[in-house]
């Protein structure tokens, strides 16, 4: 393939779109939006050749048609399913672009690569660089962990919460699909491809339909959604609402089923002060040595997997307390390690079931916290299918031994090859909800990719209307897509644009991290509104939100 020239592209140039207007629906209407009010004409295969165009683009993937003389049909295969191509090149004679990739996301995350990086205003037109790069993520899974309750994207509604457990759904009913089509638009155009979400399912806020909604949305922008499911807990598959699958309405019609606690539960986590888990059916918990409870949960995750177009599923266990009943009194004193065990015998069946539905699902199975480092504990997990996603929580007090203690060798000891590390960090679980912790989860991807692990988890709860949390997310987006990235190329490349250049950019994270006392938060307010008077237009947004951060953080200091 010959290299092509730079494309000039005026505002009257047609542009003829090689694509499946189905399959790359999201792709090309990112490509719509980069290429402004020009004319854009979507053909099939058969008739780009013969239709004339000033820029011939085609999008593709491994289901496409063979364009010979842009990329070798192996090369777009070998691709995984959010890795692209993005090439220039000629073919027929006319100046060409292949935004390719090895799935839905890939293609889209080509076209949002040229959009960001190979388009240039030039008065009128728009100058098309030649360009010829591959992308392939350092870390496969790349996910975000939500609450329904407690995801803020829409901050323009009552009944957000911050913080909670066993909550209810104080938002609007169209609340959910509001908070959430922002989260996806965001992941889709920063390459995170899944999201948990517990509460998945509420008739409170639409119920199965909404749900079905979410899915498809998030389906076109190349975005996978992972209902959190609690096994014997947590409402089960249906969290909240009169169905057939939500724990409670079950339990009631199974009593004997439930699990007998010798304590009411509650919520512990290291550094945070302990919560008590008030009485609610939020509560209700299935023993899980009964099978008919195990029966349950098979046929609702048949339901599930069948009814929505889900993109995974995330599996806890729950952590209400273990069951005194004597079936499961005797099964903890034949075995120390039940805790882990009890992954053992409960889930294999449940994904041997979500796997009958579908092939290509993310299951992950989550391990609970600051673990990863005791591969004695963890042992029963070699039982689990190696296609299992292993995900490892850690806290912030045990974030500095991970950092001495995760090495390649201890992960090839890890009972399963496909995991992830999930961190409370930057949580509110952690007293950092608003906090600036970009540094450490750059740290965090980097590491776990060196060490071999396959992906990272976040909480994702907090929409980019906060400034903060909108460069944590960029940091863990980009660390994790991007091997060998340096913290001086992220601060230039991707926060400078956005705060007003390079200075701006530093200035910025240095101001996030003024002491809380009266005298230095006043001066960095200062500090901040001089920076912003030469600022427009988003940066300037985003140079008042710092200021009435700062602001807040003084007023609320004791008198």
């Amino acid at each position: 393939m010959n290299a092509a020239p730079h494309v000039r592209l005026a505002a009257r140039s047609r542009i003829v779109v090689v694509a499946d207007p189905d399959r790359h629906v999201h792709a090309l209407r990112q490509l719509r939006r980069a290429l402004g009010n020009r004319q854009i004409d979507v053909v099939d295969v058969a008739s780009a050749a013969e239709t004339a165009g000033d820029l011939h683009v085609v999008l593709a993937d491994p289901t496409s048609p063979e364009m010979a003389g842009l990329a070798n049909p192996t090369e777009i295969a070998a691709l995984p399913d959010d890795g692209f191509l993005l090439r220039s090149g000629s073919r027929d004679g006319r100046p060409t672009l292949l935004a390719a990739g090895g799935g839905r996301p890939g293609v889209i995350h080509a076209v949002n690569e040229l959009a960001a990086r190979h388009l240039t205003p030039v008065g009128d037109a728009l100058q098309v660089a030649a360009v010829d790069v591959r992308h392939v993520p350092a870390l496969a899974y790349r996910s975000f962990w939500t609450w329904d309750h407690s995801t803020n994207w829409q901050v323009e509604q009552i009944g957000l919460q911050d913080i909670g457990v066993l909550n209810y759904y104080a938002k609007p009913p169209e609340g959910f699909l509001a908070d959430y089509k922002r989260l996806v638009d965001f992941m889709s155009l920063h390459r995170i491809g899944g999201v948990t979400i517990y509460g998945f399912l509420r008739d409170s806020h639409g119920g199965i339909a909404a749900a079905q909604e979410l899915c498809r949305y998030a389906n076109e922008r190349g975005v996978r959604i992972l209902p959190g499911i609690g096994v014997n807990s947590y409402g089960g598959i249906y969290w909240e609402g009169a169905h057939p699958y939500n724990l409670s309405t079950w339990l009631r019609a199974h009593p004997e089923l439930r699990m007998k606690l010798d304590a009411p539960p509650q919520f512990d986590i290291a550094g945070f002060p302990q919560l008590v888990y008030p009485e609610t059916p939020y509560a209700d918990a299935a023993c899980p040595s009964k099978p008919e409870s195990a029966r349950f949960h098979e046929d609702a995750i048949r339901w599930l997997v069948e009814t929505f177009e889900v993109g995974g599923v995330n599996f806890e266990l729950g952590d209400y307390g273990s069951c005194q009943c004597a079936d499961c009194a005797a099964r903890r004193a034949d075995d120390p390690n039940w805790a882990m065990r009890s992954m053992q015998t409960l889930l294999p069946p449940l994904f041997a079931a979500a796997r009958a539905g579908r092939d290509d699902l993310w299951l992950v199975n989550e391990t609970y916290n600051d673990g990863i480092l005791d591969l004695e504990r963890l042992e029963p997990l070699r039982a689990l299918p190696d296609d299992v996603i292993q995900q490892f929580t850690i806290t912030r007090s045990y974030w500095p031994r991970v950092q001495r203690e995760l090495t390649r060798e201890h992960v090839a000891r890890l009972p399963r090859s496909t995991n992830v590390l999930n961190t409370l960090m930057g949580s509110q679980w952690q007293g950092e909800r608003y906090a600036l912790v970009a540094r450490r989860w750059a740290e965090m991807t980097q590491l776990v990719a060196g060490a071999g692990m396959r992906g990272a988890t976040i909480w994702g709860e907090v929409g980019d209307f906060s400034t903060v949390n909108e460069i944590n997310y960029l940091a863990f987006a980009r660390f994790g897509y991007e091997a060998g990235l340096t913290w001086e190329r992220f601060v230039n490349d991707d926060l400078a644009p956005l705060l007003g250049g390079s200075e701006a950019a530093a200035r910025y994270l240095a101001l996030l991290e003024t002491p809380e006392t009266a005298a230095p938060l006043a001066r960095a307010a200062g500090e901040a509104r001089e920076i912003a008077a030469a600022q427009s237009g988003d940066a300037y947004r985003r140079w008042v939100w710092l200021q009435n951060r700062l602001h807040r953080k003084r007023a609320m200091l004791p008198a």
